[in-house]
């Protein structure tokens, strides 16, 4: 079966961007502190944000940064099977993780939905071990060598600015995600007789 790049679940990762956009852009024009909304680890009053936290951003370097982070892994890890589940996977697990390990400070940025997804692409690579997956990942590496964006690199910050245990967590998201959908889709053995 020949496989096609498609844009039917990218929708989903446009529909983030739209968010994160308009929260961003509220911000500016009103003056609205929305890093109120962000993840603080350990603070159950403020439980919201595990889910609020990848929305906001602090300024327009740090939401154009992850934009263009979610335009290249979110197009090519909705080439995947389960992308959506996988995607709710990301996000949750990313943020409770977060919640229970990071340092205490206000978490926020949507870094962590982009190392779940190229947790999500390597893993799929790994788990399937299917031509797809791999040119996926081939795919990623190419672009981000292209553009010299190091994941790796991000992956390891650890920059004071820079939250690197949503990095970290958001990356092992996405590995487990690959992993729990790693035989989805897969076409079954037919038994012969």
């Amino acid at each position: 079966m020949k496989k096609q790049f498609s844009l039917s679940n990218f929708k989903l990762v446009v529909a983030m961007l739209v968010v994160m956009w308009s929260v961003h852009l509220m911000a500016s024009v009103t003056g609205i502190a929305f890093s109120q909304y962000g993840l603080v680890p350990w603070d159950t009053s403020r439980l919201y944000g595990i889910i609020t936290y990848p929305f906001i951003h602090g300024d327009w370097q740090h939401l154009i940064g992850n934009t263009f982070g979610l335009l290249i892994s979110g197009y090519l890890a909705s080439q995947l099977p389960c992308f959506k589940r996988s995607t709710v996977v990301i996000f949750i697990l990313t943020g409770i993780l977060v919640w229970l390990f990071a340092s205490f400070a206000i978490h926020i940025g949507a870094s962590g939905v982009v190392m779940g997804y190229f947790g999500f692409i390597m893993g799929s690579a790994i788990f399937r071990r299917n031509v797809w997956s791999f040119v996926i990942a081939l795919a990623l590496l190419a672009i981000t060598q292209y553009f010299q964006i190091s994941l790796v690199g991000t992956l390891f910050s650890f920059d004071e600015s820079t939250s690197a245990s949503s990095h970290i967590f958001g990356f092992i998201s996405g590995c487990v995600a690959a992993y729990l959908f790693r035989g989805v889709g897969r076409p079954t053995k037919r038994a012969v007789s």
